[in-house]
């Protein structure tokens, strides 16, 4: 009896393991001793880390991996492996990279603030959320508004030159910004770079310049990122990505 008592307990104990539903972001990698954070070299004061990596610079695919700084000085990664779309050009260098080319700048990035056409999910980034009347504008006619958010309407830029945040419904379900060539508060942004660099929610196919992942992992990625931890997102072929 004591040997079936037993038993029970250690099938309701696993059943109980099973359903519990994880709290944060499963750790991946032995001993928390991820190597890959370590050869990069522009993190500064990030403690959390994305890596988007291609194996060549015309690649339109490729894997996104992020890694967080913890106790002991350890670089976790905290999401392994997920495929990744990155511009139909694939990479350039953030420094040669022009508008319209329909490639994703190689470099390290802030991950300043996120926006959607759906409600945050549960980040701790600031969250804007879309409504009919939000542009994002990049025309090169218009530079005090190139590459930022216009929240009441176009104001003057020409439509063929800004995206219409709403009918993006799907792909910008939720998407953070990427801190490319975006305007400082002293510095309009390079006219010739382009803009509107994003991590956002798969289409169809390639983008036009930003990094695409599915809505499930991207909602994970929200949830993980903290302000306070200063994320950044690094890109390039795999080739070259100690040098992003």
């Amino acid at each position: 009896m004591r040997d079936r008592m037993a038993s029970f307990a250690l099938i309701g104990a696993f059943v109980f393991y099973l359903g519990a539903p994880p709290s944060a972001p499963t750790v991946q990698g032995a001993g928390c001793a991820s190597t890959l954070p370590y050869s990069l070299t522009h993190l500064g004061d990030a403690l959390q880390v994305v890596v988007v990596m291609t194996d060549s610079w015309s690649d339109t695919t490729g894997t996104l991996r992020a890694y967080e700084l913890r106790a002991g000085n350890d670089w976790c990664r905290v999401i392994a492996p997920v495929k990744a779309r990155v511009g139909y050009a694939g990479f350039a260098w953030a420094k040669n990279r022009k508008q319209s080319t329909g490639e994703t700048p190689a470099g390290t990035f802030a991950l300043p603030w996120a926006f959607g056409n759906s409600p945050d999910p549960g980040t701790d980034l600031t969250y804007r959320s879309v409504d009919n009347n939000d542009w994002w504008a990049y025309d090169p006619r218009s530079p005090s508004t190139y590459n930022r958010w216009l929240e009441h309407g176009l104001g003057g830029v020409r439509s063929s030159w800004a995206e219409h945040l709403a009918s993006y419904g799907a792909q910008y379900t939720h998407a953070v910004v990427v801190d490319y060539n975006l305007p400082s508060a002293t510095k309009n942004p390079d006219t010739t770079k382009g803009g509107g660099i994003f991590l956002h929610v798969n289409g169809a196919g390639a983008t036009a310049g930003c990094v695409s992942v599915t809505k499930t992992d991207l909602v994970r990625i929200l949830r993980w990122l903290d302000p306070d931890k200063h994320p950044v997102i690094v890109m390039a072929p795999a080739s070259s990505i100690t040098r992003a």
